[in-house]
């Protein structure tokens, strides 16, 4: 982003310069319609970003907006909304036109930019968040200390400066409807992939979003722990409800992890079309899966929207507590 400053525009950075064909040009040279993939990517778009309105809508209730994992879980939730207006609604959109990078240069250099930067950030928040779940769980007077009050806001802080870094110091994602996915190459000049290489993104998928799925075990075995010593006997019950957290927590660090290895790998050397659809739809995924997760294994989110609708009868005598386990169950991105 800080090249648009440097050269004036979008169109006058060299690498990212179309003008040796029109648009149209361009779309017919290296572009392929992709109707049906259109439609399917911003229908899943809006559906889950429909699906974390009424989610929001709990969240934001003021004795759940006292609680520093709920604070984290709105910023995550906001970034995945946005993240799927660029991988999926606009990736949809320029897949129903067949377009190409140098179809709509300035709608795609800054969604890339923009779904990049969501895409990291999101790495810090959900890493944020096993801190916060794991340190409750296992250094209570750390969490107070670290996350108390308006100390939450420090995290987000940083996860937002951490997402702007990529924003506007790294290159772009670019997308090109032949492969429907997005790169850093943008496919307009010969053999010169290497000078769109951004090193910054491949430090970041494999040692943030590892670090974090590292954390995620952690946290389930001092779960594990706590639920023993808590069972009085029912060790056979602590068992099984850890292991299924263990598997719920291990399914989603999985789905990240393989959208960040294929997303890397990608970008260097040629993999199969198919592939490339994975890596995509796992970084859809890994956005939207959230939504579905608050919605089935949060009882204070899906108790909060039965109420709403009227499902389910409020109980003023009932108080918000610490849905530790369910918080738990967020992205690493």
């Amino acid at each position: 982003m800080n090249n648009i400053f440097k050269y004036g525009s979008i169109a006058e950075i060299p690498l990212y310069n179309c003008s040796a064909h029109t648009p149209e040009e361009w779309s017919e040279r290296d572009g392929v319609r992709r109707p049906l993939y259109g439609l399917a990517d911003m229908t899943y778009g809006l559906v889950f970003n429909l699906l974390y309105i009424p989610i929001l809508s709990v969240l934001f209730e003021k004795e759940n907006m006292r609680m520093s994992c709920f604070k984290i879980m709105i910023f995550l939730a906001s970034v995945d909304m946005l993240a799927l207006w660029v991988n999926s609604i606009i990736t949809g959109f320029l897949a129903y036109k067949g377009a190409v990078y140098c179809t709509y240069p300035n709608l795609i250099y800054i969604a890339g930019s923009a779904g990049l930067s969501l895409w990291c950030c999101s790495c810090i928040i959900a890493m944020s968040l096993v801190i916060n779940r794991l340190l409750e769980l296992a250094k209570p007077t750390l969490a107070a200390f670290l996350f108390e009050g308006c100390r939450t806001y420090i995290f987000m802080g940083f996860a937002i400066g951490y997402g702007c870094y990529f924003a506007i110091f790294t290159p772009p994602i670019v997308f090109s409807s032949k492969y429907h996915t997005w790169f850093f190459d943008p496919m307009i000049f010969v053999n010169r992939t290497d000078e769109y290489a951004n090193i910054p993104h491949g430090v970041n998928n494999f040692l943030v979003v590892g670090l974090t799925c590292l954390l995620y075990v952690s946290f389930c075995f001092v779960l594990g722990r706590k639920l023993k010593q808590v069972s009085n006997g029912g060790s056979s019950k602590s068992n099984k409800m850890s292991t299924q957290i263990f598997i719920q927590s291990a399914m989603i660090c999985a789905i990240n992890q393989i959208a960040s290895i294929i997303y890397v790998i990608m970008n260097f050397i040629d993999v199969p079309f198919w592939l490339i659809i994975v890596g995509h739809s796992f970084w859809q995924f890994g956005h939207g899966a959230p939504a579905i997760i608050y919605l089935c294994l949060n009882k204070t989110i899906r108790n909060g929207i039965m109420k709403k609708i009227g499902l389910k009868k409020s109980n003023p005598t009932t108080h918000t507590t610490k849905d530790s386990n369910s918080a738990a169950f967020t992205k690493t991105n």
